[in-house]
């Protein structure tokens, strides 16, 4: 009984395969014609660009953290913030550049928009972005749009789309460094966006902590007068320390929340497409193809 199923199994095989040589002609045109269209789609591609940078977080914010825990409490009562708690500035720096408010606020007014939304390839020889004709006219400035239901220019949703489907921010978890990496048709911009990201995000933090220390100082001294419970200025006298202190950092500390070990590059070598891998595949899809079709009209023609 097995040798009779092994038997009708070559039998169907080789009945496959003579019906798929009758119908040579039809799976050589298709696998031809898919190998031919998916050399010309993935030359009509164009090269993506990655620039990466490498951050370390600062360790000031930490430190405070710890020496302000025995504070917390009053603190909170007395409405003053200290920095601290389970996240750090890092993983807070992280969010934040992934945020809308971040990309409305900090990003997208320093770079240009049709940069992020109508780039259509870079010209290495020049130097030169070429824009979608369809999207905007790099002469006039002006945008266009087909639908007629939207506004010509892009607005900040649908360019924070287009900014997080760029942005790539990956952290190491056995040294806690941080990488972030802007992908784009121009490796200019890439590595342009990438300084910006990291410039912005430390002035921006550094600032609110800045602006936030100096409000805890007013705060402290002018509930420091009525007090005469010594213990309770004794904090006082401790919460308004610790604020001086992170007031100097916030004031005196370039990189607030990252330094930056490996700086970003204007990279050489494009990031993708992989052509040939684009090739293959679609050469492999048409001769699977070919072969369910010439399956399926053998079956026609046999019903």
């Amino acid at each position: 009984m097995k040798n009779n199923n092994i038997d009708d199994y070559n039998f169907d095989l080789i009945d496959i395969l003579a019906l798929l040589w009758s119908r040579k002609s039809i799976v050589l045109s298709v696998t031809l014609f898919a190998a031919v269209f998916s050399v010309w789609y993935a030359y009509s591609l164009p090269n993506i660009y990655k620039s990466t940078a490498i951050l370390s977080p600062t360790s000031s914010s930490n430190s405070l953290a710890t020496k302000l825990s025995s504070y917390s409490s009053f603190a909170g009562l007395a409405g003053v913030s200290l920095p601290g708690g389970e996240v750090s500035k890092s993983d807070e720096a992280i969010e934040r550049i992934k945020s809308y408010n971040f990309f409305n606020v900090h990003f997208l007014p320093n770079i240009k928009l049709q940069n992020l939304m109508a780039v259509s390839r870079w010209e290495s020889e020049s130097n030169k972005v070429i824009y979608d004709d369809d999207l905007f006219d790099g002469k006039s400035g002006k945008w266009f749009r087909n639908s007629s239901s939207k506004k010509n220019i892009p607005s900040a949703q649908q360019s924070y789309l287009a900014y997080k489907k760029a942005l790539n921010i990956s952290v190491n978890t056995s040294n806690s460094f941080v990488s972030i990496s802007i992908e784009h048709k121009s490796p200019y911009i890439a590595k342009k966006w990438v300084e910006i990201i990291i410039d912005k995000i430390n002035f921006s933090m550094k600032e609110e902590d800045k602006n936030r220390a100096e409000n805890s100082i007013k705060f402290l001294n002018e509930i420091s007068q009525p007090i005469n419970i010594q213990s309770l200025k004794d904090a006082i006298v401790n919460l308004l320390e610790e604020q001086m202190k992170i007031l100097m950092l916030s004031s005196a500390n370039k990189n607030y929340v990252f330094n930056t070990l490996d700086y970003p590059l204007v990279p050489e070598k494009k990031y993708k497409p992989n052509r040939s891998i684009v090739c293959i595949m679609g050469t492999i899809f048409g001769f699977l193809l070919s072969i369910i079709i010439a399956l399926s009209l053998r079956k026609k023609i046999t019903e």
